[in-house]
């Protein structure tokens, strides 16, 4: 069977410039697919996931209970800043390096292009701080915020390489390592010092310990390679990369191209839940959008689950449709998306029928007031969730540029509906903006999975 058509993704001829080091992915000795089971990786993935996701969870609930209100609108202000940046600079490489099944790239091509995007992330983000005018100690907080969440994007690349081998034990418990020691730290700050400034830096030791001392050496286990030798390698390498001419830069200008449409998308899709808490900060005020925040973090929690079962079948995913096993496909996809349904249904349950007791408990009682705004939360993450499983699939089809215009729409749909919601509906108009754009999403993602699938349909009849 021919491999599906890839006319979506722009890539120049798979001739690297350089030979790949042992076992590196793209190199002809580079091990097969592990044979770890998709169970039990999905076991490994929703407990670091999970875990993870619930220390950024506790994080709020630490702010909210031994910190101001101010100080929550202030954490999730700079998190809302940080994130749609990070996550266009990042241009979905991960994703991209993962379902390369031809290995037109290297890892270090890769790694070098994250680098270098992130550099760029960190210095956009102190310069919107600055040019918003907040206050010094914010702009501090939300240059910390960047530069902890770009180290964990570091991570992120080196989480490819255990990915693609179908290694999910090592990245859940990286992902676990990360959260626990994020959470004990910025704790610790606020006792000690009880400032923005004490947890933006207690992140970003926490990210970078975890990422020195467990992400690259478990990383340079998989290629076989001691740190000294990967020192080297990588020193040669970014020597090759700066004195390599046209032809070394415009393999880097061609794989950022090839993940700016992803780059913009998942960029959009934060700005989809991110402009809601825009419009709240500036029309009811910081603290107002702290509580905003905190009633999403909670919808929040079932994307960590989602997330976590994506990243599982994408290899899977991705092979199935590169060989023609569309049975295998279309099951696999049923599975997750099933599961995304279900899940987003018991979660709007959970606020309807309990919506106060959670808030009150797992916040403070002032929040128990805004359960109509969880319950309009909870009613859209059913779509949402489901919105991002159509988008794990579509990528793993590599239909990359088709993307953008859906999730373009959909975030020019949400501030449409926040203009005229949020000033009359206040915390629910912000919501109902969330729930309106989910289920554009969700539906324009499900005709993109069919129309990817379609053409390779045609191209495999027309071969």
């Amino acid at each position: 069977m021919n491999a599906p058509d890839q006319r979506t993704l722009p890539v120049p001829p798979a001739r690297p410039i350089h030979a790949a080091p042992p076992g590196l992915p793209g190199d002809e000795n580079a091990p097969g697919p592990g044979a770890q089971s998709l169970s039990r990786n999905l076991a490994w993935m929703v407990a670091g996931t999970v875990w993870n996701g619930f220390c950024q969870w506790a994080l709020l609930i630490v702010l909210a209970k031994l910190g101001t209100l101010e100080m929550v609108g202030a954490y999730t202000l700079g998190v809302a800043i940080a994130t749609p940046i990070l996550m266009f600079s990042c241009l979905n490489l991960r994703s991209i390096f993962v379902t390369d099944q031809q290995s037109v790239f290297q890892f270090h091509e890769y790694l070098t292009l994250r680098l270098v995007m992130l550099g760029l992330s960190v210095a956009a983000a102190a310069a919107l701080g600055i040019a918003e005018g907040d206050r010094p100690e914010l702009v501090f907080f939300i240059t910390a915020i960047t530069v902890a969440k770009s180290l964990d994007y570091v991570s992120d690349i080196f989480y490819g390489l255990l990915q693609r081998e179908e290694s999910m034990r090592a990245i859940s418990i990286s992902m676990i390592m990360k959260g626990t020691l994020g959470l004990c730290a910025v704790a610790a700050a606020i006792v000690l010092w009880g400032s923005l400034r004490a947890a933006g830096a207690a992140l970003v030791i926490a990210s970078g310990l975890v990422l020195f001392f467990f992400d690259i050496p478990v990383s340079l286990n998989l290629l076989k390679m001691s740190l000294l030798s990967a020192v080297r390698e990588g020193m040669a390498r970014g020597k090759a990369i700066v004195s390599g001419g046209r032809r070394a830069w415009a393999r880097l200008i061609a794989l950022a191209g090839s993940g700016a449409p992803l780059g913009i998308a998942v960029m959009l899709v934060s700005l989809n839940v991110n402009i809601p808490r825009y419009f709240v900060e500036r029309s009811f005020g910081i603290r107002e959008q702290g509580i905003f925040s905190s009633l999403v973090s909670l919808m929040s929690a079932g994307s960590v689950a989602v997330g976590a079962l994506g990243q599982c079948a994408t290899p899977r995913l991705a092979r199935f449709f590169a060989s023609g096993n569309m049975p295998g496909f279309r099951r696999l996809v049923w599975l997750i998306s099933g599961f995304s349904v279900a899940l987003g249904a018991a979660g709007f349950l959970a606020a309807a029928l309990f919506g106060r007791q959670i808030l009150s408990l797992a916040y403070r009682p002032e929040y128990a007031t805004r359960q109509d705004v969880l319950v309009w939360l909870m009613a859209a993450s059913g779509a949402m969730y489901l919105g991002s499983t159509m988008g794990v699939a579509v990528t793993a089809v590599r239909c990359f540029a088709p993307q953008l215009p859906l999730f373009a729409f959909a975030a020019a749909i949400t501030t449409a509906a926040c203009v005229f919601l949020v000033p009359t509906m206040g915390m629910r108009g912000a919501a109902a903006a969330i729930f309106i754009s989910s289920v554009i999403q969700s539906a324009g993602g499900a005709l993109l999975l069919r129309y990817a699938c379609t053409r390779a349909k045609a191209a495999a009849a027309a071969a």
